[in-house]
């Protein structure tokens, strides 16, 4: 069965309600015709200009990203400037975009709610219960508890296994050992340093973020809570699988013919060196 642009769109508005994105942020359709043809439909957490290569390879109709392609007002698309080189290739393919991004963040089985479970929590809850109850929004950010308490160095590789990363930042609060307990967890990938004060209001015994500016962990320190900043993009990146998968349920039980592929070409721009004496 055929399944345009606009369809996709409006599936994804169905998983992720653009009215719960933050005033600030672009969500929604941002490229391409709304009755064109979608049979190929890749999903990533950004668009590089690697995936934009490889999405014209592969013969893509659409993408999916996380992080908006367009976010601030453009003045001018053109091929010297980083947006042009994304932009003009996509046009000219005839590649859709679609982004979702705070309100990914915050929908029921979003962002949040899929590094919770990918962590082992029971119990989920929002983190800023009070905010989403004013915003009729479930709100960014999750907090539960691992099924037994564990050592903090224990916590720490099981982070770094269930996001496949080598390292993480740790910072500790005044008197934090090794061996402290940790059972209640709260999160919020990507940057959530503005959620320290809601972990530390519902007692948790440590906060998991993507990244956190230096002013922020000394708060941090100064609060008492402890923080794992796991990496923005590693935090991010599961909630990829689990929207490919959502999405290829969806689209068959509609007997719609759309295959959902995840982008080879995502990456981290970081790279962490570790320099032997």
């Amino acid at each position: 069965m055929f399944c345009s642009v606009e369809r996709v769109a409006q599936l994804m508005d169905d998983i992720a309600p653009i009215k719960w994105a933050e005033e600030w942020d672009n969500v929604g359709l941002l490229l391409g015709y709304r009755g064109a043809k979608v049979e190929r439909l890749m999903v990533v957490l950004d668009i590089s200009p690697a995936v934009v290569e490889e999405a014209v390879k592969k013969n893509v109709d659409m993408i999916i990203a996380h992080h908006p392609l367009i976010f601030s007002p453009l003045k001018r698309i053109v091929d010297d400037s980083l947006v042009g080189r994304l932009i003009l290739p996509l046009a000219s393919h005839n590649i859709a975009v679609y982004c979702a991004h705070t309100n990914l963040d915050m929908t029921m089985g979003g962002v949040d709610d899929t590094l919770a479970r990918l962590l082992g929590l029971n119990k989920i809850n929002y983190l800023n219960l009070d905010d989403a109850k004013q915003s009729s929004k479930p709100g960014v950010g999750r907090w539960g508890k691992l099924e037994s308490p564990i050592p903090l160095m224990d916590f720490i590789k099981l982070v770094g296994k269930a996001l496949n990363i080598p390292s993480l930042d740790v910072i500790k609060s005044t008197g934090t050992r090794d061996d402290k307990k940790i059972h209640t967890v709260a999160l919020c990938a990507g940057s959530g340093a503005d959620y320290m004060t809601h972990a530390k209001k519902i007692g948790a015994d440590i906060f998991v973020t993507g990244e956190i500016k230096y002013h922020d962990a000394l708060t941090a320190h100064w609060l008492g809570i402890d923080v794992l900043a796991a990496g923005h993009f590693y935090t991010e990146l599961p909630i990829v699988k689990e929207l490919i998968s959502r999405l290829q349920m969806i689209m068959d039980s509609l007997q719609y013919k759309v295959e959902i592929i995840e982008s080879e070409m995502q990456m981290s721009p970081y790279s962490r060196i570790f320099i032997e004496e």
